[in-house]
């Protein structure tokens, strides 16, 4: 599945990245790649090994991802956001042997990074991604090259992807949504228009030249702020990652924008079911139907498996479903991956998602536990609680808020506490929204309540 060497062998001039203002050829791109290919094994690394990296959106990331998986190491893609400390926690969870950054590679200068989890090393292993599971904890998902080749090829037939075609990476390159566009544009012979940050203006800017763009719905609501006229070149707006409004979707075809609601997770490589295009409309309420490749079934709480119209717990099944996690159980061929959302399919075969089946808060197509949450906010000094939650919010769908329970307000500063909490957590975890609440005091032996 190297599909950078061999499209670098039908074109090496064709442009496979855009990034700040510089073209890169698939040519070069290839040739840093093997770059990368020759530093790692020369380093004693072996073949099925581990070797964890950030996922800066830069070219030099791109090309690490594809030189690790070309020396036959598998990459653990870390989010480039968290706190080195936090970092490098789960890097040594997932056994890695080596870390690849951009001034250094270190390797076994950490005695923490041992070989564990599945034993042996798997020759087809090609990625490690962190996800949030339904308990709180991030937890490391295998991607084998098989369930990358079987994700990719559904998504091909699909949505026609064109070795003329580019497609606008915004989406962080440590999610699964911006390692497939990687994968799926490279497969192709297409052209990554690379942005390390999402701009509104700047993407309004690129749309011209984009083919496809895949957003969440907090990006989609803020680019509408900014797009004035329609691009006849745009073939697909992917929004995902999290549920989107239809009256978001609307205003998104009103202004020309061809929106295509779609569903995925990191255990099956991204896409299981997206909107196909053409039936933006039809679709509006939907992720359309599961691509070709997916078995996608609701089930009851009892088990039974329901028909149209019966809502339930959503499972899938396929080539391009993950073996599993690193520290949990292989999963068999045949089994079904249970996931934490509620759906229901219509008459017509399309599935809506409902909503997660667990308590996490989605803010800006993000993951969020209330409990990692409280448990940063509880440590500070003077905090006697706390009680995180969503509250409905324009701009983010749900905004992560907290109520701060203290015996005594005064003098206790939130925007200290803030400050603090911003060292233990990603900033997309930070409350946005902050209130104080005096603890009551309590008669003996009774707890005290919320105000």
């Amino acid at each position: 599945m190297d599909w950078l060497h061999l499209s670098a062998q039908k074109d090496p001039r064709a442009p496979a990245l855009i990034a700040a203002a510089e073209t890169i050829s698939y040519g070069d791109l290839d040739t840093a790649a093997s770059e990368v290919a020759s530093t790692v094994i020369g380093s004693g690394v072996r073949a099925g090994h581990r070797v964890a990296l950030r996922g800066d959106g830069t070219p030099g990331t791109v090309a690490a991802l594809w030189g690790i998986a070309r020396a036959g190491v598998t990459a653990v893609v870390l989010d480039s956001r968290l706190p080195a400390a936090e970092a490098m926690a789960l890097a040594s969870r997932a056994g890695v042997r080596a870390v690849w950054g951009r001034e250094q590679f270190m390797v076994k200068q950490i005695h923490l990074f041992a070989e564990r989890g599945w034993g042996p090393p798997h020759p087809d292993f090609r990625a490690v991604v962190f996800t949030s599971g339904t308990k709180g904890a991030a937890r490391p998902v295998v991607l084998t090259g098989a369930n990358i080749d079987a994700a990719t090829a559904s998504s091909q037939r699909r949505l026609g992807i064109g070795a003329g075609d580019r497609w606008l990476c915004v989406l962080p390159l440590y999610h699964v949504g911006g390692l497939s566009i990687l994968w799926r544009v490279a497969r192709e012979g297409g052209t990554v228009l690379l942005e390390e940050r999402f701009d509104p203006e700047r993407v309004a800017e690129l749309l011209g030249e984009t083919t496809f763009v895949s957003l969440v719905p907090t990006m989609l609501r803020r680019l509408l702020d900014v797009v004035a006229d329609p691009f006849p070149g745009l073939r697909g707006v992917l929004v995902g990652g999290a549920a989107a409004d239809p009256a978001l979707l609307e205003r998104a075809l009103e202004a020309g924008l061809p929106v295509l609601a779609t569903y995925g997770m990191t255990e099956t490589a991204s896409q299981v079911a997206t909107v196909a295009p053409g039936e933006e409309q039809r679709g509006i309420g939907t992720v359309g139907r599961p691509l070709d490749g997916f078995e996608v079934r609701i089930v009851g709480d009892d088990g039974a498996v329901l028909g149209s119209g019966g809502a339930g717990r959503i499972e899938v099944r396929g080539p391009a479903v993950a073996p599993g996690f690193l520290d949990g159980p292989e999963r068999k061929p045949d089994e079904w991956l249970t996931t934490g959302d509620v759906g229901v399919f219509d008459d017509s075969g399309r599935l809506s998602v409902l909503g997660r089946a667990d308590d996490v808060i989605v803010t800006g197509g993000e993951n969020v536990h209330p409990a990692e949450v409280e448990a940063a906010i509880r440590v500070y000094p003077g905090v006697a609680d706390a009680r995180v939650f969503g509250a409905d919010d324009s701009e983010w769908g749900l905004a992560i808020s907290a109520d701060v329970v203290v015996d005594d307000p005064m003098g206790f500063e939130l925007g200290e506490l803030e400050r603090y909490v911003r060292t233990r957590l990603p900033g997309f975890k930070v409350p946005k929204h902050w209130r104080l609440v005096l603890r009551e005091r309590s008669e003996p032996g009774k707890a005290g309540g919320w105000e």
